[in-house]
């Protein structure tokens, strides 16, 4: 059987739903529903080609349309959960992989109003993530609650939560950290970073190696990136990068990667910086195809922090 590329399953999708459009001409809402599902179900096969892309340029071009295409077919299908989760993962994915790599490299070589614009479509990106995990997760209160910054009630509800609930709350989470790592001036953004915490500690819980143990890494740069003052618990991000490296170092080389760009220079530990970094550009990316894409992006972010390591480190 042919596999689909992630062009050519953008291009089936595109055509079943002219032919969905066709239909519905006749036989009302009912068929534009059940071939948004179908398309659905198209993408979310799919979506493993795009996972195995080695290519970064091309990954890059195919994002943003794949995206809005699945957003078309969101709009006949709202609680549709294939849609959901693959936007949800999709968005917060580019903005990390392809718009934050843009934002370092502007933040030590570009200008200020590239940085602006950078950081204001990576948080704009985050948010739209967020927005699709809290609608994956499907749990009106929880939302509610967290997004009111209610700590004591979102704790409560998140107790009610088991592990069919992980992507969504796990999506919800990443997206609304992320854009608070970006909105480090911004109050209100910040203020929630408690009730994000609570959320990532309850997907910890529930399923530790999610998506190659992204929750102990998500954690590990959370308590990493902020000094103690502040809330900071370096020992805690060192106890959580190094699950995530036991359990996933060779296949997730994010868990190397991140281990190296916020834990170490916190500590401002070299060693352990050239260590890692070194992990993943030796690393052979080819023995773990599922995570190809994923890969790339821990490589090139690599490359570019252990070409500009005296920017973070300062002995």
């Amino acid at each position: 059987m042919r596999r689909l590329t992630p062009s050519l399953w953008i291009r089936a999708a595109l055509t079943t739903a002219a032919a969905g459009c066709l239909l519905t001409t006749t036989s009302g809402c009912s068929l534009q529903k059940l071939t948004a599902d179908q398309s659905a179900s198209l993408m979310a096969a799919g979506s493993p080609a795009l996972n195995r892309e080695s290519d970064l340029q091309f990954a890059r071009e195919a994002f943003p349309a794949s995206l809005k295409t699945m957003e078309v077919f969101l709009l006949n299908t709202p609680e549709n959960s294939e849609l959901l989760l693959l936007l949800a993962q999709g968005y917060s994915s580019y903005a990390f992989a392809f718009i934050e790599g843009d934002l370092e490299a502007a933040q030590l070589q570009g200008t200020e109003e590239e940085v602006q614009d950078l950081t204001r479509r990576a948080v704009l990106h985050y948010m739209r993530g967020r927005t699709y995990g809290f609608m994956l997760l499907d749990f009106e209160k929880l939302r509610d609650a967290a997004l009111a910054g209610d700590l004591t009630r979102t704790r409560e509800l998140l107790r009610n939560t088991d592990k069919e609930d992980v992507p969504g709350l796990f999506w919800s989470a990443y997206g609304w950290i992320s854009a608070i790592n970006l909105s480090q001036d911004n109050p209100d953004m910040v203020a929630a970073l408690p009730i994000v915490e609570a959320i990532i500690n309850r997907v910890i819980a529930l399923d530790p190696d999610y998506m190659g143990g992204l929750p102990h890494i998500m954690m590990g740069v959370y308590h990493a990136s902020r000094p103690p003052m502040f809330g900071g618990k370096p020992e805690e991000a060192r106890k959580h990068f190094e699950i995530a490296m036991k359990r996933h170092g060779n296949a997730n080389l994010l868990a190397p990667f991140m281990f190296g760009r916020f834990y170490a220079p916190h500590s401002q530990d070299r060693a352990l910086f050239n260590k890692m970094m070194a992990q993943v550009l030796d690393a052979k990316v080819e023995d773990y195809p599922d995570m190809r894409l994923n890969n790339e992006v821990a490589r090139q972010r690599a490359r570019f922090w252990t070409a500009n390591a005296d920017e973070i480190f300062f002995e």
